[in-house]
């Protein structure tokens, strides 16, 4: 579900905690907005992926997909109208704050952070008796007025910035001097073992739990690293798509689109896009093959993982009897990461790495 009016969503989602005028009391639904961050149109199962995303793909199944469903072209400006309903500039997010150019700094709709002239959906949420929870990427706001729970939210335990390391407590290197984890608009430690999706949802429950007496309706903001930049995922993901894609690139387009043509979501017309920074698959060395067929495995391991963990929170809210009552949303925040993060030579320095494409490039994708 990535296509559609991100705006007409939140406004449908405020909509639902409100009674109708004259109607008898019905038990509000909960609601569940789970946002995986740069996946393709085509990274889910019943999208035509040949990643495993059985939990995703049951929600669909008993759902509705959207194959005309609109986001932003960068994160933050998405996550903005998701959490207000309105267009990103008037939100403060033009753009995002690692990537604005600098003739945009300070101009209206260019605050690189969530303003105060917008209210959120959280908001609107909690003022119509709802429990509101935040867990994973926010990447709205640093500032304490500007945090989760400065914006609605009972409870949150959130990631300032853009991405992070998933199993230690470490930045993107050369991006961020830390990794900006806060709960409750408080300095966190993660725990030890971490893997940041295993993680999300663990909090997610735990904040479900915590407030289930209360008789309240929740909101639950669920937002996943995957699959940000650092690609990975542990070792187990990974091994199950070892020779996915030993055919290339060009093969597994060609596949996707046929799948997404069979279930009618693109018209048979369609033709794929090839950017031009994507290299020939047919004149790559072995060993360049290998290494880019690592990194697929290691991206497609990362999404089953975060699918894995969609299931594990669906499985709870069945186990409480919360689940026929819950409104569930998936959708990406933008499409895939178009760089190779491996251009530049900092990231090459922190992986190991002497020249693009080596083939143990993706070993710190493992643990």
């Amino acid at each position: 579900m990535r296509r559609a009016a991100r705006r007409g969503l939140a406004t449908a989602l405020a909509l639902l905690a409100l009674p109708a005028v004259g109607a008898p009391p019905a038990p509000r639904p909960n609601i569940v907005l789970l946002v995986a961050d740069d996946w393709g149109y085509t990274d889910i199962g019943s999208f035509g992926s040949e990643i495993r995303t059985p939990n995703i793909d049951a929600l669909a199944a008993h759902g509705v997909r959207f194959a005309n469903f609109h986001v932003a072209g960068s994160c933050a400006p998405t996550r903005a109208m998701l959490q207000t309903g309105v267009s990103s500039h008037r939100a403060g997010l033009g753009n995002m704050p690692e990537t604005i150019p600098p003739e945009h700094i300070g101009k209206p709709g260019y605050n690189t952070v969530l303003n105060h002239h917008v209210v959120t959906l959280a908001e609107v949420l909690h003022q119509a008796g709802y429990r509101t929870y935040l867990t994973g990427k926010w990447h709205l706001g640093k500032a304490s007025d500007g945090l989760p729970t400065a914006r609605g939210y009972d409870h949150a335990f959130s990631l300032a910035d853009a991405g992070a390391d998933n199993f230690e407590q470490k930045p993107i290197a050369g991006l961020y001097d830390k990794a900006d984890w806060t709960e409750d608009g408080r300095p966190a430690t993660l725990p030890t073992p971490f893997y940041s999706s295993t993680f999300i949802v663990d909090t997610m429950l735990r904040y479900i739990d915590a407030g289930r007496g209360s008789g309240k309706p929740f909101f639950a903001s669920v937002n996943f690293l995957a699959n940000h930049i650092p690609v990975q995922a542990p070792d187990a993901y990974i091994a199950r798509y070892a020779h996915a894609y030993d055919g290339g690139w060009r093969a597994l387009r060609a596949a996707r689109q046929a799948r997404a043509i069979a279930m009618g979501l693109v018209p048979p017309e369609t033709r794929a896009a090839v950017m031009r920074s994507t290299a020939d698959w047919n004149r790559l060395s072995p060993d360049q093959r290998h290494a880019a067929a690592r990194a697929m495995a290691a991206y497609g391991g990362m999404a089953e993982a975060a699918d894995h963990e969609i299931g594990r929170l669906i499985d709870h809210l069945k186990a409480t009897g919360a689940y026929d009552n819950t409104i569930f949303v998936f959708l990406s925040d933008n499409g895939p990461e178009p760089t190779d993060p491996r251009g530049r030579l900092l990231n090459r320095l922190v992986l190991g790495l002497l020249r693009d494409f080596a083939p143990d490039h993706q070993a710190s994708a493992a643990r």
